[in-house]
């Protein structure tokens, strides 16, 4: 039985061919749209938005061939003036997932340096006109995969930088740029996790968990190794699971590098308010006051204030 991906409307190319079949959902099932080859023009929009649908559906097995596609589009798309800031966010959101699924099959400098040209044209928009931060909010997806989150990871951690460091100004555009693409890159050692490990629907077994714990470590080496980022990205991978009390792994480090505490707090969020096969997703109001246990300094507490300042406007859209 194939599984079926929501896609934003927004990144479906007016006048153009479709490359798969679309689907829309009406009284809780899946009906046909648009055949693969037919054009979607227009009056197609206008009748989704009449419909009042912001979402429609494609095949999961057909999922990287439109991924493709809307990549292949996206340099264009992100880089032209008078497209509106919502079709960006989206073509964005699906390029983004895009190349980090090909970077997790294969962590190369090749791969790596194709997300640094995916997200620096987005990232240079965001960093010059805030409103595209609420697009990007309204289209996240929360069911949980490994690049979904890493996606999600990315936006929330990068906003939060921008937030928080604003007034510092030692962290210029630059530095928030390359920062992000250690956000988005934080999960990458997961790429060297057996697929029966990281698909798992249950709970892991002891020497399941023992597996997983060490994708940090693998994700600082693929990082050093490819030699495509700042040293900050392979810090963020390696320490994002750390704790300032010494709890968390893979060392058990109390000394965190400030940028890997900024991908704790969006990594805790975003899998906490995602659905799993064994959890409904969170409020984003509890999994903030689940959040505030793990502030444990000074810093933290700032910077879950920052956070906290930063998604009010955007909780009622993301889910």
């Amino acid at each position: 039985m194939d599984v079926f991906r929501p896609v934003p409307i927004d990144v479906i190319l007016v006048d153009e061919k479709s490359v798969v079949d679309l689907y829309i959902k009406h009284e809780d099932r899946l009906v046909p749209f648009l055949g693969k080859g037919g054009v979607f023009t227009r009056d197609h929009l206008v009748e989704l938005n009449r419909w009042g649908l912001s979402r429609i559906f494609i095949r999961g097995s057909e999922a990287l061939a439109f991924e493709d596609y809307i990549s292949s589009h996206s340099g264009r798309i992100l880089t032209d003036p008078t497209v509106p800031s919502r079709v960006k966010a989206a073509t964005f959101y699906i390029s983004s997932i895009n190349a980090l699924r090909k970077a997790f099959d294969n962590p190369d400098s090749e791969r790596i340096e194709e997300i640094k040209q995916t997200l620096k044209p987005m990232l240079k928009s965001i960093m010059k006109n805030e409103v595209l931060l609420g697009d990007l909010f309204s289209i996240t997806e929360h069911d949980f995969n490994t690049y979904t989150h890493s996606v999600n990871v990315g936006i929330y951690a990068t906003t939060l930088a921008m937030h928080f460091y604003r007034e510092d100004s030692s962290v210029g555009s630059t530095e928030l740029e390359r920062l992000s693409y250690g956000y988005f890159l934080h999960d990458i050692g997961k790429s060297r996790v057996p697929l029966q490990i990281l698909r798992k629907k249950g709970s892991l077994s002891q020497d399941d968990w023992a597996t997983m714990k060490k994708h940090p470590e693998w994700g600082y080496t693929i990082l050093m190794e490819t030699g495509t980022l700042t040293d900050e990205a392979a810090y963020i991978s390696m320490q994002h699971h750390e704790r300032p009390d010494g709890s968390g792994y893979p060392f058990g480090m109390k000394d965190i590098h400030p940028c890997a505490r900024i991908c704790t707090m969006a990594d805790i969020f975003d899998a906490l308010t995602s659905a799993r096969p064994y959890k409904p997703p969170m409020r984003p109001f509890d999994a903030l006051e689940i959040i505030k246990k793990e502030a444990f300094t000074e810093f933290d507490h700032n910077l879950l204030n920052t956070f906290i300042r930063m998604l009010g406007p955007h909780q009622e859209t993301t889910h």
